[in-house]
């Protein structure tokens, strides 16, 4: 007997069990989307992966995700994914519906490395031990204003602005990178030489101490080999330009 269309709640407490001769007729159909967390799903909206899509809203590092249907609370092993509106990396927080914002961390549980989070492409995290871990993927190659040195290396291809040692240091942690070591910069400067900007305009800081105290190294003054040791101490005089290395994993 053909029946019209049904609109109703029901709530179970033992398991649905259909028993239709025509194991065609065993379903239940038009079920709408989940409006609640705890609502039920059908196959097709679990194969779309749609309940763990977020829009993205917020700031570059402090993101805000909203998703449909919102989550109630942050549960262990809870999945969100989003398109980033801006590439970034270093100290980054996930705010998803509001539930307040949680550390964003990547390998290893460190901040997000500079090419891990651009913008437009797929960003996947799972909630775990309150913070958000960014699940891996594949590199795509040296991120936006850097060079290639080798298959591992990329090299900040402009010289930033003069500084002191530990600002600078900082400035290359918070884009997701770091200062370079003397090899590292060695090689990049005789790999990449006239691809680069600023080349020998000024020092630049290199990632190294020397035996003295309280001293740290510059390099590239006039030429690739150009080093001196300075102090580290915050004085007008113990300044140098920031560039930045990233290694790929």
């Amino acid at each position: 007997m053909a029946l019209g269309h049904l609109q109703a709640q029901v709530q179970l407490e033992g398991p649905l069990i259909l028993t239709a001769p025509d194991s065609t007729e065993r379903t239940v159909l038009y079920v709408a989307p989940p409006a609640t967390d705890s609502s039920l799903i059908t196959l097709g909206v679990s194969r779309s992966d749609a309940v763990h899509w977020a829009t993205v809203g917020g700031s570059i590092n402090a993101i805000t995700l909203s998703l449909t249907p919102p989550a109630s609370r942050y549960t262990e092993g809870m999945v969100v994914r989003f398109i980033p509106q801006q590439t970034t990396g270093g100290s980054v927080t996930l705010n998803v519906d509001g539930l307040g914002a949680r550390q964003l961390l990547g390998r290893e549980r460190l901040d997000i490395p500079l090419s891990d989070l651009i913008a437009g492409q797929l960003a996947e995290a799972r909630f775990t031990d309150s913070v958000f871990v960014l699940m891996p993927h594949p590199s795509n190659g040296c991120p936006e204003g850097f060079l290639a040195a080798n298959d591992h290396l990329c090299f900040q291809q402009d010289d930033g602005a003069v500084m002191y040692f530990y600002d600078a240091s900082s400035y290359c942690t918070r884009r997701g990178a770091r200062l370079c070591t003397w090899d590292e910069y060695i090689h990049a400067c005789v790999a990449l030489g006239p691809l680069l900007s600023g080349l020998f305009d000024d020092w630049e800081w290199m990632d190294d101490t020397s035996d003295h105290t309280h001293t740290v190294d510059e390099v590239g003054r006039w030429e690739c080999q150009s080093q001196r040791s300075v102090s580290g101490e915050v004085h007008p005089n113990y300044q140098a330009q920031v560039r930045c290395c990233y290694r790929l994993h």
